[in-house]
């Protein structure tokens, strides 16, 4: 049996105007997070850092405000209990963390990276992330609406990193 799954993928590019150290800084300390997972809408934010820079391993567990099309409802509730890990690794001048994303219930997957590295002036943050969803007729709509809710919490992440720093 074959099974198809509907596939949406994300960038999501920004420069910053600090170093890859402040930037790396910034998306790893437990208090940055806590500050930024705040400003994303996030309630009982629960986060635990393992290892030693460069190699972390960050989780993140929150709950999540969502208002999903009619269509999709059933699958996706207006809070969700949404996790995720982050693994760190230095990659040249800078970082690398491949994320994985769980919503509890919700039949999509996230999987992508975020990287941080040196450019003239600052660094570069830039998340590439596919979202699937192997829902027979509604994963298209699942995907897209998954898609459409990450690119917007990186979009406004980037806002509230900027913002630190």
């Amino acid at each position: 049996m074959t099974v198809i799954r509907d596939i949406m993928k994300i960038n999501v590019k920004h420069s910053l105007k600090t170093s890859v150290a402040e930037a790396f800084k910034a998306c790893t300390e437990v208090k940055s997070l806590e500050a930024t997972y705040s400003g994303l809408g996030g309630s009982d934010i629960k986060i635990k850092r393992d290892g030693r820079a460069p190699n972390l391993r960050i989780r993140i567990a929150r709950k999540m405000p969502a208002n999903p099309p009619a269509a999709i409802r059933r699958f996706v509730p207006s809070t969700n209990d949404v996790s995720h890990t982050e693994d760190w690794r230095a990659d040249d001048d800078g970082h690398v963390a491949d994320i994985v994303v769980d919503i509890k219930g919700v039949p999509i997957n996230m999987k992508g990276t975020k990287t941080l590295r040196p450019e003239k002036g600052g660094c570069v943050i830039e998340w590439s992330f596919e979202v699937t969803s192997g829902v027979p007729l509604l994963g298209g709509l699942l995907a897209a609406f998954g898609a459409e809710q990450l690119k917007g919490n990186l979009e406004d992440e980037y806002r509230i990193l900027k913002s630190m720093l």
